[in-house]
């Protein structure tokens, strides 16, 4: 996920708009409620909760790739320079704006608007590191990641070498593994921080994209989704292992190694196959995915009471698809406006 730019590729708008409804699936946790009570297990959130957790890391690796030309140029650092400038000004925005909106209504008519406000104020300046790295909102993490990795990327590729930057992701990755999911197991260890955020997953997802970019590598589209296949089993297997041996939940983990294998092969695939979805409604609505992103959490504070009112099992599928639809609606009301376009284009 990255800002607005020409010369757009139809397919990657069409995995991008799939992305981003996997982020909201994950978000407003459909299937909650057990459908199988006699199986004692929430079945169908299991199976839909990890599959959809190649949507961050497929963003950060279009990122990745749409710098590929950007880090080649002479006037790279100034380019690098307005890139950050920008994301900053997304990520203190939309923490501005989840900090002033109410979140949750049994809050705000216990509390009071200004109140709860005050008391959410305190809350994130009581752990600035937190804010930092992940803004006023858990899902804003997304930026600050993509900000560092960035930077850390043009600060690896200097002169056109990939190497350091391959050396950096990987050191990185396998920090971010050991120190998270695997931090139970007999190689893992524990540090007091969430390594989803940072540098560690996003730098690692960046330099893939960048490759594929400079290295110009093509496959076919059957090629790329058999990547996408055997990263999707390996992360089922991941995810078995680690609760059978070392009883870590299911739903525990935010990226694993098969994680950003799927995203892979899928960047590939869209590559393979840059038609795909050409002048449907998924292409069209690709350009509304940082937007999209950004305010979602708006719909789904505002709808996520309402799952606890409805007994409907229906519901827990219509949840998510009227936060993708609301989110996409403020979007595109948000980007006519000039001085509210920065917000989500």
């Amino acid at each position: 996920m990255t800002p607005a730019r020409p010369g757009r590729i139809a397919s990657i708008d069409f995995c991008r708009v799939i992305a981003v409804f996997a982020v909201i699936m994950i978000h407003t946790k459909p299937f909650m409620r057990d459908l199988f009570p006699s199986a004692g297990w929430r079945l169908p959130e299991y199976i839909f909760n990890q599959p959809a957790r190649f949507a961050v890391p497929f963003f950060f690796m279009v990122a990745g790739y749409f710098l590929g030309k950007t880090l080649a140029a002479k006037d790279r650092w100034a380019k690098v320079a307005r890139y950050e400038r920008r994301l900053l000004v997304l990520l203190v925005a939309w923490s501005i704006l989840y900090t002033l909106i109410p979140s949750f209504w049994p809050h705000l008519q216990q509390m009071g608007y200004q109140q709860l406000t005050f008391a959410k104020i305190q809350q994130l300046l009581a752990a600035p590191l937190h804010l930092i790295f992940q803004g006023a909102k858990v899902h804003l993490w997304f930026l600050p990641a993509l900000m560092l990795g960035v930077l850390l990327l043009a600060l690896c590729v200097q002169g056109g070498r990939t190497l350091p930057a391959v050396v950096v992701a990987v050191l990185l990755f396998v920090f971010g593994l050991l120190g998270g999911s695997y931090s139970v197991t007999p190689i893992g260890f524990h540090v007091p921080f969430s390594t989803r955020d940072g540098p560690f997953v996003s730098m690692i997802c960046l330099t893939i994209g960048y490759l594929f970019q400079t290295k110009k590598t093509v496959c076919s589209p059957v090629q790329a989704l058999l990547v996408s296949a055997a990263g999707l089993l390996l992360q089922v297997l991941e995810t078995w292992m680690l609760w059978k041996y070392f009883e870590v939940p299911w739903l525990a983990h935010d990226f694993l190694i098969g994680t950003v294998l799927t995203a892979a092969g899928l960047l590939l695939f869209a590559l393979a196959a840059p038609n795909l979805g050409r002048r449907s409604k998924l292409e069209s609505l690709g350009k509304y995915t940082l937007g999209v992103y950004a305010c979602h959490y708006l719909f789904v504070d505002a709808l996520g009471p309402l799952t606890y009112l409805f007994e409907l099992h229906i519901w827990q599928l219509l949840f998510p698809l009227l936060v993708y639809l609301l989110s996409v609606a403020l979007t595109g009301v948000l980007a006519r406006q000039p001085w509210l376009k920065a917000l989500v284009a």
